[in-house]
């Protein structure tokens, strides 16, 4: 009878153990969840889900990824679970104690992924902000919390250094080119170029990514038009691009299309670019 009574203490000790640690957070759909301890297989839907686990330090966590995942170069190691769409078969046969998933590119996945009983945290960040944001939230349910703080201080203190500039150059940014698609507000790039202290000729147009013509392009008179696939050349010797073939400039797309933590690269490039132009 002795022993029963130890071993009820013992048991309710170790259950007010696990709920004093379990986090509660709420996520980009709305649901409350509870976690009460660190995941150790994780399967990010997005290949922007696994680049942030990977910036956060969670990389050996990390099960399965999306087939367009590529960045960290370890990610091609990685079991993969299909693209667009995902293949929930394979998810559930990587027996994922989570699923990170963005909620603004999959959320079919996210809702059959929970009715299969599946534990998702959706998020959706958006700009430089929501994705601080995100960090945090991922850091606290994947109990990494310190280390996410040291991350997200460290963007902030790189973000502290961009400066109010005398002049704000009137940006393109050119996403295609057939038609000619460009960044507007609610784009990732909106977020960086405002931030980065320029003004974005995308946010003119309706939607995250309004289609212009060339005419309206030039009407504009932008000073600096941002190519994105690599084809300053060509772009040259486009017609019509006569009188702004100077302005053009080639970046790396991937510091500018996905919510991690290179964003704070790309917001440093901008940054440069528009200083050189006061």
């Amino acid at each position: 009878m002795r022993v029963n009574k130890v071993f009820f203490v013992v048991l309710i000790f170790l259950i007010a153990t696990v709920l004093a640690g379990a986090i509660k957070v709420t996520d980009a759909t709305g649901l409350l969840q509870e976690f009460t301890s660190k995941p150790t297989r994780i399967v990010a839907a997005v290949p922007s889900d696994a680049e942030m686990l990977f910036d956060l330090g969670l990389g050996d966590s990390v099960v399965g990824v999306n087939d367009w995942a590529g960045y960290p170069n370890e990610v091609t190691k990685i079991e993969k679970i299909g693209g667009s769409p995902l293949n929930l078969e394979k998810i559930i046969a990587l027996r994922p104690d989570l699923v990170l998933a963005n909620a603004g590119l999959v959320p079919k996945e996210i809702e059959q992924l929970r009715k299969l009983g599946v534990a998702v945290l959706a998020i959706n960040p958006i700009d430089l902000l929501s994705t601080i944001d995100t960090f945090l939230l991922v850091g606290k349910v994947c109990f990494v919390e310190e280390r996410a703080n040291e991350l997200v201080q460290s963007l902030k203190e790189r973000q502290n250094k961009i400066k109010p500039l005398a002049k704000k150059p009137k940006v393109f940014v050119e996403i295609w080119h057939e038609p000619l698609m460009t960044a507007g507000k609610g784009s990732l790039w909106d977020s960086l170029i405002s931030t980065a202290g320029g003004e974005n000729i995308g946010s003119l147009g309706t939607g995250a990514y309004p289609v212009f013509s060339i005419e309206e392009l030039l009407k504009q008179n932008p000073d600096l038009v941002i190519l994105t696939n690599y084809n300053l050349a060509e772009a040259k010797t486009r017609t019509g691009y006569e009188t702004i073939k100077e302005r053009l400039i080639e970046v790396d797309p991937g510091l500018f299309t996905f919510p991690t933590k290179r964003l704070w690269d790309g917001l440093e490039v901008l940054y440069g670019l528009f200083e050189a132009k006061q």
